[in-house]
């Protein structure tokens, strides 16, 4: 996803240097994304630069969307990529939109920032909470990023909504919401706050507000049933779309790797994400979220890398004290 405004030159250097097959990044590893536009794109492409200046030489690899990239990352066809904690364990674990295609080398490196995602409506619009989406046009399918499908889901569910409440409106990824949504094919949208497709979104349509997520234990219940990982969390009015302090929906990205993948490289990535925060948020003021002191926690049913391990052993991060 485009970034926001302040950091759309240091986004630029980085993909420029990222995407720039020139002779210094000839032996680089991959870091897969999603296309320009894409929360993934501008993570992957902020550390991508960090690694690559750190002597780690990485290059984004932009994918349709992480159905696309999580194979890709198992199969060593791109040594990292980022996806959230849900898709990974239906990847690892073979279930839900992974049934029949375990992805079983996939491996964690590190958790990156908590996501936060929200159903956004046109500023002015009646539609006032989640509940209120019943009988309007909403994005869903997500043929390229199909865990957002569930997401989905678990975001109407929070507001007491199925399926059949809504009209539903296919789309090939999150990218293609928003555009739905700009053009008056939709009636609102989901993506990940801090993203700059909210920010350009916003731009087109005169302004646009977030849905805030019920934090109501039933209704967090009732989302859970869908995205087990969810939980709210409280943004403010630093987030386009929001003009007070309101609750979304949050869940862990993390930056997955392979068995195939050296143990240094592992390593190396690691240690450089744990030293260089300033860095990696000068690239994209999202990644604020990273916490140094939290890249670890019990993933069960998927594991860690070694290289990665190792690292955390060093710094007495090792086993993940949650």
């Amino acid at each position: 996803m485009t970034i926001v405004a302040k950091s759309l030159i240091p986004l630029a250097a980085a993909a420029a240097l990222a995407m720039g097959a020139g002779p210094v990044l000839a032996q680089a590893v991959g870091m897969g994304t999603g296309k320009q536009g894409f929360y993934t794109y501008s993570a992957g492409a902020a550390i991508s630069k960090v690694a690559s200046d750190k002597g780690l030489a990485m290059r984004i690899q932009p994918f349709g969307g992480t159905s696309a990239y999580v194979p890709a990352v198992n199969a060593k066809e791109v040594e990292f990529g980022l996806a959230n904690e849900l898709e990974t364990s239906y990847a690892v674990t073979g279930t839900a939109i992974y049934k029949g295609k375990q992805q079983a080398d996939v491996r964690v490196v590190s958790i990156l920032t908590p996501l936060k995602a929200a159903f956004f409506v046109q500023k002015d619009s009646p539609v006032k909470s989640i509940a209120d989406l019943k009988g309007k046009r909403v994005p869903v399918r997500y043929s390229s990023q199909r865990v957002l499908h569930t997401l989905t889901e678990g975001m109407l569910a929070n507001g007491g909504l199925t399926l059949d409440d809504i009209q539903p409106v296919p789309v090939p990824n999150v990218a293609g919401g928003a555009d739905d949504f700009a053009a008056g094919k939709a009636d609102a949208f989901f993506f990940a706050l801090g993203a700059g497709k909210v920010r350009e979104t916003d731009a087109k349509v005169g302004g646009i507000r977030a849905l805030e997520f019920d934090r109501d234990p039933k209704a967090i219940a009732r989302a859970r049933k869908h995205v087990p990982v969810a939980y709210a969390l409280e943004v403010g009015p630093e987030e386009v779309g929001v003009t007070r302090p309101t609750r979304v929906m949050a869940y862990d990205y993390l930056v997955l790797t392979s068995t195939k993948v050296s143990e240094d490289k592992v390593y190396q990535l690691a240690k450089i994400m744990h030293e260089n925060k300033a860095e990696l948020v000068a690239g994209f003021k999202a990644l604020n979220g990273f916490d140094p002191k939290r890249m670890t926690k019990d993933l069960s049913p998927v594991q860690f890398h070694p290289g990665a391990v190792k690292y955390y052993k060093e710094i007495g991060a090792w086993p993940p004290k949650n």
